[in-house]
């Protein structure tokens, strides 16, 4: 497992050791669990093969960019020379790696985001029926008010959660508008674009 050897150890020195080995121990666990220990173990090495072949041959290639750039710089007559530092495979390996890493990241944050906002999406429909329902057995239950009294709360009731509904969905309608303008956009620039083709042939 040396391709989380490093990011372990800087998790580790920013949350805490025991909060870092339990993350890793649940994850990997879990991960385990799923797809078999030794299934994660040969995908882990596989990747890490890969990105060390990859690492290779880019600092190579970085290399003889390097080579190059400071040669044009010598022709072209820089007084100061511009420092361009030498690629290591070992210092491109750890780059992808990191990028690796954050990429992955960024997709699971995505992931969750999403699940999180759906879920908020129907605690917040829950609650709003939770308020409504209660509202309601006050107005109805109340014995005191007169029927006409009733016939009012109820109204403004019922204009509430209309006036409620009709603003939420007037907000995911603006976007999901603007989505709809922008493919209508796009396909307007595809068709004139095809029809210049068509007019040159």
């Amino acid at each position: 497992m040396d391709l989380m050897d490093e990011p372990r150890r800087y998790v580790e020195s920013m949350v805490g050791t025991h909060a870092a080995e339990t993350f890793f121990a649940k994850t990997l666990g879990y991960l385990e669990s799923l797809f078999g220990l030794e299934n994660v173990h040969t995908v882990v090495m596989f990747m890490e093969m890969v990105l060390r072949f990859v690492a290779e041959g880019a600092a190579s290639g970085l290399n003889v960019i390097a080579v190059y750039m400071s040669e044009i710089l010598r022709v072209t007559g820089v007084s100061d020379p511009v420092s361009i530092p030498h690629f290591t495979p070992e210092g491109v390996f750890l780059a992808a790696k990191w990028a690796l890493i954050a990429a992955i990241g960024y997709w699971l944050l995505c992931v969750v985001l999403r699940v999180a906002i759906v879920l908020l999406k129907r605690v917040f429909w829950l609650l709003k029926v939770v308020v409504v329902g209660w509202l309601f057995i006050r107005i109805i239950g109340e014995p005191s008010a007169s029927p006409n009294i009733t016939m009012v709360r109820l109204t403004l009731l019922v204009v509430f959660c209309a006036v409620l509904s009709v603003a939420f969905g007037a907000a995911r309608g603006t976007s999901s508008q603007w989505m709809e303008n922008r493919l209508k956009n796009l396909e307007g620039r595809v068709k004139v674009l095809e029809k210049t083709e068509q007019s040159d042939d």
